[in-house]
């Protein structure tokens, strides 16, 4: 059955069989697409679904529109007559039809579509967790992983699918040390990998590519919180590194002499560094670093003979991940200048750059959105990692009390299906916001869905920060987004009104605890963690939003490495449930607290096996029970789980879907909205990028540097 409006949990009426027909086709065909990636079959379904269903004129338009993205995909002129189409003829639908004229925009802007036919992308290989952190060998046969299971490292033969374990010592069990970033050699003989000890005290270490010979070269206890691998130098000498320290802030590009020996920094980046890349002849580093306001960056190269610095790109978009082609004539990298994410490239000459950009690729980075340069081959391809995390929000309605499920989970959105994430109730209980795109890797839409309608509004606020929480204030007519700023850290809010869009500073707080903090139903005051000296515990911090008036309302000395606390503010705004890892981090603990201060109270605890995954709590309205997610079936499902404050057995609510993340529980108590990821295909994959170096000889594409 066709449902017309997903969050309206009003029994609907039965939709049309042919519209039924439309809709199911519709879907099959944007699964060949998005998770089979099989483009050339999804072409012909939308080609088909745009005749056959033309009288039901949204499915035909929709069609349409996802036509033109595989056409744009595969980097063909088709893209366009299938957006003028779609233009013409379906002028009623108007959400498709401004998408498909944003599209035609772009297309026009960058010079039109297109690059050589004899370019190919190409997916490898993909896992179902974890990122593919590794290099291809010299020869393109082999690529280095770390295995998440084990936290081993692992070289795979890309030719016959076999791994083979490189290293046998990790210990991954409550990750208490194991390989992250690994890198292979010039001449294919050995890996240089990170090697970490409760994801902190970081080392790098070279072994051969036979597991021979392993050895810690770099080992810096009181700056290295976090090492990252970029390259060899080709004489396979030294190896690039990121250098990042947590307290104070500090970044370093630097070399490490691969027999061991005194780390040269080569750059003290004032933000964020992104990706770095030397060129092969040793002279020049290229590298991206965050600009000043947010999470877009720019590229510089830098002269390793005489220190001179110049920009190398420079626009208003988010231009990163830069890596020098074999033959040092190019730098490719990644950006966002036409509204997607694509590769492009730019001649340098004797370290300065000439000319413009070229587009190589457009569209490539999958759903999440998300991806990591992993190197060129010596015949030129270029193998790259993308997180392609599928997450929707759902909704569902449950009887928390009886444990029995009303209404089965349905999508909440049609439209942009697969990339909806963190939703959240209004105090009405009438409009359900989320984010569009993938929220976790950078800015996003805020969507804002009318439950009595339909109606789908995005919301025109543009925030440079990574966005965390959707935090709705009382009146309903505004929410605040909080948002993340890695250099330094600090959490800062943002009221936005929700019909101009216009958002405005409400505070920051500096020093925060990995972990999602709170604002109270009243919208009066703002929780969150901070840790104090070493060994001395996690604080709680109170803000009153309207003074900044901060204070430390409670500690927690026992918190556990590795974890991730939440905390839930009830409803009446008086007692903070707290969510916290402890006893090493094997298990889990709730307790409960007065907001105003006081000491805590445990309710109950949980193994750590069965909390990971989903962090999040939420209070049942009338402020009696918690909600979590658990995971205790054989097949590790999660479930939602409702735990009485005053006592008693946890109980089951009914409702349990793979991939269940965070969620929020609707006034009236029964309805949930929930996302939920991995719901097919794989979360990391990995892709090359073959027969580009001679195209992008071709004329420039038009545009500023």
């Amino acid at each position: 059955m066709t449902i017309l409006t997903l969050v309206v949990m009003a029994v609907l009426a039965a939709a049309p069989q042919n519209q039924d027909k439309a809709e199911v086709a519709l879907k099959a065909a944007m699964d060949k697409e998005v998770l089979d990636g099989n483009l050339k079959a999804a072409i012909e379904q939308y080609r088909k679904i745009a005749v056959t269903y033309r009288g039901n004129r949204s499915v035909a338009a929709r069609a349409l529109f996802q036509l033109g993205q595989c056409y744009e995909k595969q980097g063909d002129a088709e893209a366009r007559k299938a957006y003028d189409q779609l233009v013409r003829e379906y002028g009623d639908q108007k959400e498709p039809v401004a998408a498909a004229r944003l599209r035609l925009a772009a297309i026009q802007k960058a010079g039109g579509l297109g690059h050589p036919p004899d370019i190919t992308l190409r997916k490898v290989w993909a896992i179902d967790h974890g990122w593919l952190e590794g290099s291809p060998s010299p020869d393109g046969r082999y690529h280095s992983f770390p295995d998440w299971d084990t936290g081993n490292l692992v070289v795979r033969d890309l030719v016959t699918g076999q791994n083979r374990r490189i290293t046998n010592t990790a210990t991954w069990r409550n990750y208490e040390e194991g390989v992250e970033s690994s890198v292979i050699s010039g001449d294919g003989r050995q890996i240089a990998y990170t090697w970490h000890h409760k994801w902190q005290d970081y080392e790098l270490r070279v072994v051969g590519m036979d597991g021979s010979n392993p050895r810690t070269v770099y080992r810096d206890k009181e700056f290295g919180a976090w090492i990252d691998t970029y390259q060899w130098t080709a004489d396979g000498k030294q190896i690039l590194v990121s250098l990042w320290k947590s307290e104070p802030k500090e970044h370093r590009i630097a070399l490490v002499p691969a027999a061991g020996g005194p780390v040269r920094v080569l750059k003290f980046p004032s933000q964020t560094p992104g990706h770095a890349s030397l060129s092969p002849d040793g002279r020049f580093l290229v590298y991206g670093v965050r600009k000043a306001n947010g999470p877009d960056s720019d590229l510089f190269l830098l002269s390793l003979e005489d220190g001179q610095e110049v920009p190398l790109v420079q626009t208003p978009a988010d231009d990163s991940k830069p890596v020098w082609t074999p033959n040092g004539k190019k730098v490719l990298f990644l950006s966002d200048r036409t509204g997607t994410r694509g590769f492009w490239t730019i001649d340098v000459v004797d370290g300065k750059p000439r000319g413009v950009p070229q587009l190589v690729k457009d569209g490539v980075t999958g759903v999440g959105g998300v991806i990591r340069p992993n190197g060129f081959t010596r015949q030129g391809a270029f193998y790259y990692s993308t997180n392609t995390r599928i997450t929707d929000v759902y909704v569902a309605e449950v009887d928390p009390v009886e444990g029995r499920m009303l209404r089965q989970p349905a999508p909440a959105a049609l439209r942009f299906v697969d990339s909806n994430s963190a939703p959240s109730w209004s105090p009405d209980g009438r409009r359900l916001a989320y984010y569009r795109g993938a929220y976790w890797a950078g800015p996003s839409t805020l969507v804002i869905l009318s439950v009595e309608t339909g109606e789908v509004r995005d919301i025109p606020v543009k925030l440079k920060q990574t966005p965390g929480p959707v935090f709705w204030h009382p009146d309903g007519r505004s929410v605040v987004v909080t948002t993340v700023t890695p250099n330094p850290d600090v959490i800062t809010n943002y009221r936005v009104d929700l019909q101009t869009g216009d958002h405005h500073f409400v505070r920051s707080f500096p020093r925060p605890v990995p972990g999602a903090g709170d604002i109270s139903p009243d919208g009066k005051t703002h929780f969150w963690f901070t840790r104090g000296e070493p060994k001395s515990g996690l604080g709680v911090i109170s803000c009153d939003i309207e003074t900044g008036q901060q204070r430390e309302i409670a500690r927690v000395p026992d918190l556990a490495e590795g974890g991730f606390p939440r905390l839930k503010v009830s409803p009446d705004s008086k007692i903070l449930a707290l969510r916290v890892p402890v006893d090493g981090n094997q298990w889990t603990a709730l307790r409960l607290a007065p907001a105003a201060g006081g000491e805590w109270r445990e309710l109950c605890r949980f193994p750590k096996s069965e909390t990971d995954g989903s962090w999040q709590l939420a209070w049942t309205p009338d402020g009696r029970n918690l909600l979590m997610v658990r995971r205790t079936g054989k097949d590790g499902i999660p479930e939602l789980w409702r735990i009485p404050i005053a006592g008693g057995e946890p109980q089951r609510t009914g409702l349990s879907m793979e991939g269940m993340g965070s969620f929020s529980l609707h006034p009236d108590g029964r309805r949930i909205a929930f996302d939920s990821g991995r719901r097919g295909g794989s979360p990391n994959e990995l892709w090359v990028l073959e027969n580009f170096l001679a195209a992008a000889e071709s004329k420039p594409v038009a545009g500023a540097r």
